[in-house]
């Protein structure tokens, strides 16, 4: 395959991260992982592409920031997913702003005869 092939090939596919991750469809991206490595090890056989790979540079960095966000957004979920299932009290609003928490109900254990 020649560089300028892979090149593009390679663009597309983080092209297609990117619309993968902006849509949170996290689990289609473990897939791309052998193209991309197939892809890169073209590149590293063929002739130095500096425009290209600067391109590729580019889009790499934008994809791996959308990928740390996401990171950061499930380690969120995961810590607040703990929090409820400890009994940390949930919070919201009230109509005029007032925060209220809401207390978890407590279970109780009922004997059946």
């Amino acid at each position: 395959m020649s560089v300028d092939r892979a090149v593009a090939r390679l663009e597309r596919l983080l092209q297609e991260e990117r619309i993968l991750l902006l849509r949170g469809d996290l689990q289609r991206l473990g897939p791309l992982v052998p193209r991309k490595e197939k892809l890169l090890r073209a590149l590293m056989t063929g002739p130095d592409d500096r425009p290209g790979i600067a391109r590729l540079r580019a889009l790499s960095d934008r994809n791996q920031t959308l990928l740390q966000a996401a990171q950061r957004g499930i380690g969120a979920a995961r810590t607040r997913l703990d929090q409820i299932a400890r009994g940390t009290p949930v919070g919201t609003y009230s109509r005029t702003g007032e925060k209220i928490q809401i207390a978890r109900p407590v279970q109780t254990l009922q004997r059946r005869a």
